[in-house]
């Protein structure tokens, strides 16, 4: 039995697939498994994935998306383990290795993300992505804001599923996001310091392509905010969980989070309506905040134009 299991979903992946695969076979730590999952491919990715014989395990399956290949993967493997990669990203000889002797190290972990470098389509290095760590309850709410955990620099112990239930195969491009919530409100999850994954990024990129991108993040953060709860949230206030106060201004950290972090100044409009029904008080601050708001609605269209004129103004 395999300490790892390694998954990589696939679909119409020969442009990078080969890389990946390499990069996964040239690891220092070799107790591993390789599990390729091709989802529904149309060109030669299957062809490619047999010609490794028994260095891969091989399925394939029709077209369902990332989590429904990942939820493959973690059905047939073998491993204690769980480590996901992109047939598009990279990693380095020694992520496999490091990961699993920080989480033997450190048991009250139960998966770890990394560090990462970004890379273009040709493999060059644009930036060095150094995350944060944050414990939970304080993770979730960054999460809102910023998503900062790497879906490929993860490694999870498979336990975890068995908890927290497997990928939610409707989600098209936020099924990591969603499932790191799930973990977290069971488990804490670790950062190892150090960048050992290198994360594709490229105009014909399938997250980019997907219709209805946006539309599908703002639908799943509402709902995980709406499956939260003030002690989910914020354990400080929980003696205070059940009163309009705390309850109102719960719902304008979120509104607080969508304007600020994501710029979806529309569904936080929302939120303060919904602050301000629940405690009406003129020492809501959601009164102000939900006014400054709408001003921003209202010349967002604008804006780009009015900084052009700005520009030209003070270069005279």
């Amino acid at each position: 039995m395999p300490n790892i299991s390694v998954v990589i979903p696939v679909h119409n992946g020969t442009n990078y697939l080969r890389e990946s695969i390499a990069s996964v076979l040239a690891q220092t730590y070799t107790d591993y498994e390789l599990l390729v999952i091709n989802d529904g491919s149309t060109d030669g990715t299957w062809d490619l994935i047999q010609s490794y014989g028994e260095h891969v395990r091989g399925f394939c399956k029709a077209n369902g998306g990332v989590a429904s290949a990942l939820n493959l993967g973690l059905k047939e493997m073998q491993g204690r383990w769980f480590a996901w990669l992109s047939h598009d990203d990279l990693w380095l000889p020694e992520k496999l290795e490091k990961q699993v002797a920080f989480l033997e190290a450190n048991p009250q972990f139960k998966a770890c993300y990394t560090d990462f470098f970004v890379i273009d389509a040709k493999g060059k290095i644009l930036r060095e992505v150094n995350t944060p760590w944050y414990p939970r309850p304080q993770s979730m709410r960054v999460l809102f804001g910023r998503m900062y955990i790497g879906g490929c620099t993860m490694m999870i112990d498979r336990a975890c599923f068995d908890r927290v239930g497997l990928f939610n195969e409707n989600l098209r491009t936020t099924q990591d996001v969603e499932m790191w919530f799930r973990i977290l409100r069971c488990y804490e999850i670790g950062r190892l310091a150090e960048k050992l994954t290198q994360q594709r990024t490229f105009s014909g990129q399938g997250s980019r392509t997907i219709v209805n991108h946006e539309t599908e993040k703002m639908a799943t953060y509402t709902r995980l905010f709406q499956d939260m709860d003030v002690a989910g949230l914020f354990p400080e206030y929980a003696a205070n969980a059940s009163q309009p106060r705390t309850i109102a201004q719960l719902y304008t950290w979120f509104g607080d989070t969508m304007a600020l972090y994501r710029g979806w100044n529309t569904l936080a409009d929302k939120q303060y309506g919904r602050s301000i029904a629940i405690w009406p008080s003129w020492r809501n601050m959601a009164r102000i905040k939900r006014v400054i708001n709408q001003v921003q609605l209202a010349r967002l269209p604008y804006y780009p134009y009015l900084r052009q004129i700005l520009r030209l103004v003070f270069r005279r």
